[in-house]
Order: C-alpha cells, then structure tokens, then sequence
C-alpha cells in the first residue's frame, strides 16, 4: 500500500501553556541540531493556528508496511513497526526509533548499509578488515539485523541500499517480536514495493579509485486497475580502493509482485541476489607499532595481502508473504523467506608481527584457504493484530509467532601452501606469490541452529493521555554441529546447546502530554544466544539482562518533524569478550576470534537525543548525540572503543525562485577518543597498553540540481577535509585507517 503525501505546511499548532517549556527545548534541539550541520536560511513564515483534533489511529496491518519514504522528499517517516509491529507512530512507539528514509540515503549517496549506518544517531561502526564490518550501539554489538522483519540470513554479504525503502533503526531491546533481544538496537531493512503507477529511474555515478555504478529501478501496474505489479531493481558496481590491490565488483538485484486476490487479500512473492567478487581483500588490519616499539604511522594505503585473496560472497532470498483482513477489522500476516548463502575464501595477509623500518622484515603472513561454504536460512513469521473493546474503551492486541532454521555446511580438507609465512621485506611487498589450493577430503560439518519462538501483546488504551503496551515472548534455542566422515556418512554431533521456553517479558507505557508531546518509559528483559565460540571451539551460554528506557518525544509540523530525548540503563551478563590469553595468530577452525564470556556483566547507561524531518519546507535534517557510560562490575570502563560522546548531523536545503533546482547539503560526524587494550604489549618489551584513538570530526558535503522533472545530477565529496583517522583500533594490535576524501559525480533520470 502507498502513501499519500500530506502537503508541506511551516505552519506551526498552538501550545498550551504546560508544554511550552518543553516545545522550546526539543524545538529548540532540532534546529540548533541542522543549523549545527549547515547554516541555511530559513524561510517559512512562522504562523500559528488551532490543531485538528487526533483521534487515536486505527491499528491496521495489510502489507508490510503503509509508510512508503519515496518521494516525500522527507528524511523522516510517519511510522514505524520495528519494535511492536503495530502502525504507531514514532512518538506513540515506546522506543528510540530512527528512520533512514529513502531521500537521506540518496542525498548521503549511501550504496552499502555501514555507509547510511555511519550517518544514524548512535551507531558506532568498526571495521576488522575490507570484508567484515561490524555494528555497536549503546555499549554492545548489534546482532540483531533484519530484512522487513525476519531475520537476514546467515553469511550475508554487507547489504546494498538500492533494494530498500528505508532503514528502521530501533535503539534499545526488542526481544518482543524476536528471539534475539540485544539491547544495542534492531536494524530492519524495508524492501521497495511495487506501486500502481508506472515509475522508473536509471543512474550513473563515477567516483575516485575508478568507482563506477549503474542502476535501475521500475514499478509497474500488470493490468488495469493496479490490482497486480511489480517492481524490479538491479545495480552493477566496480570499484578500486585506497587500500593497495583492492578490487571488487558487485551486482545485486531484486524482483518483487504484487497481488490483490481480492479485497482485503494481499499477495506478495520475490527474489533478491547480491553477488560480491572482491580482490585484494584483506584479513586484519596494518601494525600500530614497529618492533622498536615507535609507532608505525603506515601510509592509509598500505595493504599486506595478496592480488589474488578474496572473500567471494553470493547470497539469494525467496520470499513470500499473505496479509489477509479479518472480521472485526483484524489483519493477519504470513511470512516466509528462504536464504542461501555461498562463500569461497582464500586470503593471505601479514597481519602478524611488527615491522623493522631498517631492514624490512618482522611481518608474518596468515593464510587462510578454505572449500566452499553454504549456508541456508528458513525463516517464517506470521502474526495477527486488530482492535477489542474492554471495559468501554478500544484496545489493540497482537499474537505471533515467528523464528527460523539456518545451517551452515564447510568442507574438511586441507590446503596447500608454498611460500614461507615471513615476508621478506614489507616496504616492497607486492604479494606475489602462488595462490594457495584447498584440497578436500571429502568430510564435512553442518553447524544446525534453530530459534523460534511466540508472542502475545497489547496495547490498552487505560486513558484518553495513557497506553500501556505489555506483553511476552516465549523462545526455544536450540544448535548443534554434525560431523560427516570422508564418505559422508554421519558420525555424531557435538556442541549441542539447547534453551527450551525461555520468557522474555515487554512493558511499555506512553503519556501523552499534549497533542504534541509524549512521555513514555519501556522495560524488557535480554535473552540472546550466541555464536561466538571460545578457545575450545565451544559456543559461550546465551546473554542474559534487562534494558529499561524513559524519554520524551515530540512532534511538530503536523508530524514532518519529530524530536526526542531519553536516558536508557542495561545490564548484560556472559557479554562475549575477546580472550587475551590464547598465543599471538590464534584463530578458530572457522577463521573467527576466540572469545570469553563475561560473567559479572557489564553496565551501561547514557543520554540520546534524536531529531529528523523538516526544518521549513524546503529545509530537511537529521541527526543525534548518544552520551554512553559502560562500566565492567568492577568499575571499569568497558567498551573502550565505543565513545562517550557521539554527535550525527545531516541536512539539506532546497532553493527556489533563480536558484530552483538547486539543493545543497552537508553531514558530520564527530566522536570522543576511544582505546583498545593491547593484546600482546608493545614491543619490544610486551608491555601492555592502550592503542588510543584521538576524538575527530568528519564533514561530508553534497550538491545536486535538476534539470527538469526527468533528470538531475549529484556530487557527493566526503571527508571534506581529508582527516586521518582510524575506523578499528586494537584488532590483533593493528589499525584500520577510514577512507581518505571521496568524490563522486552521479546522473540520474527520472520517468
């Protein structure tokens, strides 16, 4: 279902005297936060009028979701379902919500999902290595990633924006609606749908380190009356890199249809692919220190792999889904995706050791050559939600129950390997040596996990200001590994883990203090298994906690522009963490970190505010600042790489009159100093010390102008001003450098 655009309005609704105070702060807060980003005029006329009654929206489901972002021109959205699958809006949702919408990422000229998460209100994202890139908010590491709201499959490549709609972001717990109940944050991901109006647009962009895209993207009525459409998106990229040898090329695509059987009866089914063919990759990142203990300062180009290491990926989704509208106005949803994932890895890299400026030597290579791996995702959902009456006032409930299977296959073998693990002189390494083969032996694994579970919850409505939503999930967790033989016959299993009907409970009350204005408070306990595995090969037992939030949100102009303010505190126990006790270079079977679980927990509290939409009609913004304190039981900090203070701006401005067509814009981002503990000390003596990481700010810059209605042109310069600074510090005592200033020239057209 689309949306209808409500036309713009910089006309602002009365106040009542009690909310005055708190109008002037969150109003206050979204303007300094987009004048902070870039210092526009402001040209609306600032009038004041009675607002509309509201009545309580009606909690309907049909179709994923109502709230299309394209073509609103808006960088924020009505609603958003992540967190309770209920069409709230963002100030009735009793969370820290923030939406990517469709325009932001465009202007951002945002193609992968860490490039838009880069630029989301407090989100940290680090980078291991060119492949592996991992998200954190509010203390913890982000596990939690879906695809209109089942869980995206296993192995999956770093996902390409062109196939979403938005970009739901909900900080905080949201064990509800899954089994995984991180108390970092939900990402969802929002698939495009098709429309009932023919629309098309195609785009050429060029950027530096011979950077070239094309995509496209068409929607198009099937008959008449629109009762049945599609819509189709496909992108090819290539692209070098800062890094020395990196190359990678990528297409990814999507087909999706539409039908409505009949009134009330919605059919969709689709396919999406992402296929990534990367060179050059690397595995880890370059040495902080040289052997004498001075520090490296490598230049951001160094890279100590090989032309031919890869980290191949190709993954591809089936999915289908039913929304049928019952009696009583109830709307029942099922959901089915299927997800396979294949991926080839054979890299070496010196990652190991400390250089010796003088002759060269004291770098190690590790190699990694492995079969081809597969891993394939069943995941279902289905739920039902619609409105009773109790004790004479309307109340919504929602059952469900939702959860999947994935199992992941690797081959046995062995690799052969012929060139020695030192390289004999860093300064002139161009990794030119034979590529290893991986010889297999016919035995194999199947790591098999299951986690499912079911839901119920409400929403009462106790008074005309007052909402409570409580409710409760009940999961079973269940994985285990199969070993098959060189025949392929089967031989046992091990690391068999199992939770059965673990309970995780939900509350959520909102006030409404004025037609404006929303207080609101949320609590829910943690349950989220783990993969990590410690030095035995082992899984760690599944975290456990609880998350609690108070805040208040705000909406002005009519809803194009919403604030917020919270204080979030989470307690989390068997926090997987790095173990510094295994000898330098250990990695798992699988290529993966050993890691410990932390009994004692960690602690973390702090402060956000958010704030997204329109300014003045022609003005949009987004942005936020997270203060996160996290401590260890003992009083320590704890996430030492995540900062304490973190500021996200973006904004744009559209002109008129001489200068229509023109829309100019800007982001930053600007962070507090973080450290890594060192894993195996500074040389030469092993000292153990931090590897710090300075507080820096990012500008980006952007410009586009349309030509007419059919076509429009974009550049897009980030890291304005070329800062250096590390995007990972610490991961086996090296450094990741972030990329250096980008330019990019983009084309599109529009019919």
């Amino acid at each position: 279902m689309q949306s209808t655009p409500v036309p713009c309005s910089s006309r602002q609704p009365a106040l009542r005297p009690l909310p005055r105070l708190l109008h002037n702060c969150l109003l206050s807060l979204a303007t300094g936060i987009a004048c902070a980003g870039l210092s526009l005029p402001a040209l609306a006329a600032e009038g004041e009028t009675d607002a509309a009654e509201k009545t309580m929206p009606a909690i309907t489901i049909l179709g994923q979701s109502t709230a299309s972002t394209q073509g609103t021109g808006s960088y924020t959205a009505g609603e958003a379902r992540s967190a309770t699958r209920m069409d709230l809006s963002l100030r009735e949702t009793p969370q820290s919500v923030s939406i990517i919408t469709r325009q932001l990422l465009d202007d951002l000229g945002a193609v992968r999902l860490d490039q838009a998460l880069a630029q989301t209100t407090g989100i940290q994202v680090g980078q291991n290595d060119t492949e592996r890139t991992t998200f954190y908010a509010r203390g913890f590491g982000i596990n939690n990633i879906q695809i209109d709201g089942m869980a995206r499959g296993g192995n999956a490549p770093l996902q390409d924006t062109i196939l979403y709609d938005r970009i739901e972001v909900i900080r905080g717990a949201t064990g509800l609606m899954g089994g995984k109940g991180d108390p970092s944050a939900t990402i969802n991901m929002i698939r495009k749908r098709p429309t009932k109006a023919f629309q098309a647009s195609a785009g050429l962009s060029m950027g530096r380190w011979d950077d070239q895209r094309l995509e496209t993207d068409i929607s198009a009525p099937l008959n008449a009356d629109g009762s049945v459409r599609a819509r189709a998106a496909l992108a090819w990229q290539k692209r070098d890199s800062y890094l020395d040898m990196y190359h990678e090329r990528k297409t990814v695509g999507m087909a999706i249809l539409e039908a409505d059987l009949r009134p009330g009866t919605l059919l969709t089914a689709g396919v999406d692919f992402q296929d990534n063919k990367p060179t050059g990759a690397t595995w880890g990142a370059v040495p902080y220190w040289n052997a004498d203990g001075s520090l490296a300062n490598l230049p951001r180009n160094t890279s100590f792999t090989t032309p031919w290491s890869t980290w191949a990926n190709k993954q591809h989704t089936l999915f289908t889904s039913l929304d049928q509208r019952l009696p009583g106005n109830w709307n029942m949803h099922l959901g089915y995706a299927r997800t396979e994932s294949t991926n080839r890895t054979t890299v070496a890299y010196a990652g190991a050791g400390h250089p010796d400026p003088a002759s060269g030597e004291g770098m190690r290579l590790w190699t990694g050559a492995y079969g081809p791996g597969k891993t394939t995702n069943d995941n279902f959902d289905l739920y039902a939600s619609g409105p009773f009456t109790l004790l004479g006032r309307k109340h919504t409930a929602i059952i469900g129950w939702n959860g999947g299977n994935q199992r992941a296959r690797s081959l046995g073998g062995e690799a052969e390997i012929n060139y020695p693990a030192a390289i004999p002189d860093y300064r002139s390494w161009t990794g030119n040596i034979p590529r290893p083969v991986f010889r297999a032996d016919g035995s194999h694994t199947v790591d098999v996990t299951r986690l499912a579970g079911g839901y119920v919850a409400t929403r009462l409505s106790l008074a005309d200001p007052v909402h409570l939503i409580i409710g409760a999930r009940s999961s079973t967790y269940r994985t285990d590994t199969r070993n098959y033989d060189t025949q392929g016959v089967y031989t046992g299993s091990s690391d068999f883990v199992e939770t059965r009907n673990e309970v995780t409970p939900y509350v959520g009350a909102v006030f409404d203090i004025s037609k404006q204005y929303s207080a609101y408070a949320s609590f829910t306990q943690l349950f989220n298994p783990q993969t990590s595995k410690d030095r035995n090969d082992k899984f760690l037992p599944p975290e456990t906690g609880d998350n609690a939030e108070l805040g208040i949100k705000g909406e002005f102009y009519e809803g194009k522009l919403n604030a917020s303010a919270a204080l979030f505190h989470t307690k989390k126990k068997n926090l997987a963490e790095l173990d510094r006790t295994v000898p330098p270079g250990f990695l798992l079977p699988d290529g993966g970190q050993a890691m410990v679980a932390n009994g004692a927990g960690v602690t973390a509290k702090g402060v956000e505010f958010d704030v997204a939409g329109q300014i003045t009609p022609a003005w949009e913004a987004n942005g936020g600042y997270t203060y996160l304190h996290a401590a260890e039981a003992d009083g320590r900090r704890a996430a030492t790489t995540q900062p304490r203070h973190l500021l996200r701006l973006a904004t744009s401005y559209r002109f008129n009159g001489q200068l229509a067509g023109l829309k100019v814009g800007g982001s930053m981002t600007a962070q507090s100093a973080t450290y890594s503990e060192s894993w195996y000390g500074r040389p030469p003596s092993g000292t153990i010390t931090d590897i710090p990481q300075a507080g820096y700010a990012l500008l980006n810059a952007m410009a586009s102008y349309a030509v007419n209605k059919h076509a429009m042109v974009q550049l897009n310069v980030n890291n304005l001003l070329d800062k250096k600074y590390y995007r990972n510090v610490g991961f086996f005592d090296g450094v990741f450098w972030g990329e250096p200033r980008n330019i990019s020239l983009s084309v599109r057209g529009m019919f």
